[in-house]
């Protein structure tokens, strides 16, 4: 499994001094605690983030990364003619790439808010930033990976209009069939398994729990198994249930809710970013450093800022699957 690696976030660096920019002049022991609030609210909502690959460009670089890969080649299985040079193959090279951006968030703080007490603002609004940055970041990166273009349906329909079962065990033995087929990567599992990884909304994680299969499972003791959000394993797939999934509300037949799951492989996708960007900045304004635009200091603001970009390293090493759920 791709470890997710909390030293990403941590917070040894110093706040920005207070300059004419108007950055308030936070201590390192004040800064650690106000964004270790932040990461404490952060880090848990990271589900989409915490399995891509993570690469950092470096400085000065440019805001684009690529990435190149060959194509597989064509097994060779007919014998050579001796003396005859044989026809060579042509490399194939796929490229993609992608650009990374920046996201973020602010709040503005009253003077009277300041007056109570800023320490305890900042303290509670870096908690509420913390999620909403663990949420934004989180989304941003499924939306990217779930336009994937290697997709299946519930029950073998053709497309999501048509989507009308909820998952069968039949639909995971495809699943997996299909990552064999595409010769995809395992995944090495923190109890020492391996297998793929499949990232489920609890409605979904709710239909296949109810599986026979899934009660035939828990008969025995799998506690190493059922760890960071392992519901089960099945077919040689692990089962993940997160809760920002994507929904299409009305997307199925006769506009039933439409839930849509990914199976991974390893290297399914990439996040990368300029040397550690993607770890929120927690920004915070003090009274009156706006200036002439705050003539009365009645305004401070608190915010977050992240920069990264998220990149499908290989289509077939990632499979939508889009099913409806059992009330």
């Amino acid at each position: 499994m791709n470890k997710f690696d909390l030293q990403l976030f941590a917070t040894n660096t110093n706040r920005l001094a207070a300059t004419a920019t108007g950055y308030i002049g936070l201590t390192n022991e004040n800064a650690e605690i106000y964004e270790r609030e932040m990461y404490d609210r952060l880090i848990p909502t990271l589900q989409w983030f915490k399995y891509g690959t993570k690469k950092a460009l470096p400085r000065n670089s440019g805001d684009t990364v690529s990435i190149r890969r060959f194509e597989n080649l064509t097994t060779s299985t007919t014998a050579i003619t001796e003396g005859a040079t044989p026809d060579g193959v042509d490399l194939t090279v796929v490229k993609r790439s992608a650009t990374v951006a920046e996201y973020g968030n602010y709040a503005i703080v009253t003077e009277k808010l300041d007056m109570i007490g800023l320490d305890d603002t900042i303290s509670e609004v870096s908690k509420l930033f913390g999620e909403n940055a663990g949420q934004s970041i989180d989304e941003i990166v499924r939306d990217v990976v779930m336009a994937g273009s290697n997709v299946s349906y519930a029950n073998g329909v053709a497309s999501r209009v048509l989507t009308a079962a909820t998952i069968s065990y039949a639909d995971i033995l495809k699943m997996a069939r299909t990552m064999k087929k595409n010769k995809v990567k395992k995944i090495s599992m923190p109890e020492g398994g391996m297998g793929y990884i499949c990232l489920v909304s609890p409605d979904v994680a709710f239909d296949i729990k109810n599986l026979a299969e899934y009660k035939s499972f828990n008969q025995y003791d799998n506690s190493k198994i059922l760890r960071d959000g392992v519901i089960t394993k099945l077919a040689g797939i692990y089962f993940i249930e997160i809760d920002n999934a994507k929904v299409y509300p009305t997307g199925g037949a006769a506009g039933v809710p439409v839930h849509l799951s990914y199976c991974i492989g390893d290297n399914a996708y990439l996040v990368p970013d300029i040397k550690g960007s993607s770890k929120p900045k927690m920004i915070v304004k003090e009274a009156g450093s706006a200036g002439t635009a705050d003539p009365l200091n009645q305004r401070a603001s608190i915010g977050w800022k992240a920069m990264f970009a998220t990149l499908r390293i290989d289509e077939l090493s990632g499979l939508r699957f889009e099913s409806c759920v059992s009330a």
